[in-house]
């Protein structure tokens, strides 16, 4: 072996330990910022994928909790949701009004259904549940409320908004249950079903329950998103257009300290 080869090998192994230690060091998540930082602050972060690929995150702390509101560019560079939460009981909802007024609601499984069927988290896709009917608005937050094999059954379906059960009887088995967050970032006009059907007091229950979000809290534009609700015909649907004060909407997926 040459002293120059010994050399190479020797600054490549260097190299490759010091790449594997900043690996380390980036943040996959908010609770990771939270936990490393001695006075954590309420606020826009960088996050960074399993890759390296680092993204826009609004880190919202509490006292013994968090939720993470992820960018729109952001949802563009994952490859799912996982590293966002630890806590899939409820998801805080931030509605932007047309007033530029912020509000938060908790969105939440129906309480006699919860344990058996937790929100479910996809990214531009929705199996076993309904697909968004904007769904080429991609990419997406998808969150199935209740899967398609139990809504099928006439039966009571609903959730549940700021802890208070919203109940509806599935009348026609129309297997639709879910609400999603749309970046759109190509600017396409939304599908006119809002024009049609449904708006009823099943799916603007959770918007009535929100309450003023703090100032210190505020979403930035990027971090707001097109929104589309459907609970089946008997349930109702509705999207931002749905609306006169709703401009846009977030999602925050939960951590737990």
């Amino acid at each position: 072996m040459t002293r120059m080869y010994f050399f190479a090998l020797v600054l490549l192994m260097i190299s490759s330990m010091l790449k594997t230690a900043y690996s380390c060091n980036l943040a996959r998540s908010c609770k990771q910022i939270y936990k490393r930082s001695s006075s954590p602050v309420t606020g826009e972060y960088q996050l960074y994928t399993p890759n390296g690929t680092k993204f826009d995150v609004f880190c919202d702390f509490y006292d013994r909790h968090g939720y993470t509101f992820v960018s729109k560019e952001g949802l563009g560079v994952l490859t799912n949701l996982s590293q966002l939460f630890t806590n899939r009981s409820h998801v805080l909802v931030r509605i932007n009004q047309t007033d530029g007024l912020q509000k938060d609601v908790k969105i939440a499984p129906h309480s006699q259904l919860k344990h058996k069927y937790p929100i479910s988290f996809q990214l531009s896709q929705a199996v076993g549940y309904s697909v968004p009917l904007n769904a080429t608005m991609k990419p997406y937050i998808h969150l199935g409320l209740l899967p398609e094999s139990y809504e099928r059954n006439q039966t009571a379906l609903g959730y549940q908004a700021a802890g208070e059960d919203i109940t509806f009887i599935n009348c026609d088995s129309n297997p639709i249950s879910y609400l999603a967050f749309l970046a759109n970032p190509s600017s396409l006009l939304p599908n006119d079903y809002y024009k049609r059907c449904c708006k009823s007091n099943v799916v603007d229950a959770w918007i009535k329950k929100a309450t003023n979000t703090t100032s210190s809290r505020l979403l930035p534009e990027k971090y707001l998103y097109y929104l589309e609700m459907h609970m089946g015909d008997c349930g109702g649907y509705v999207s931002r257009d749905s609306f006169p004060k709703v401009a846009w909407a977030s999602v925050g997926f939960r951590f737990d300290l």
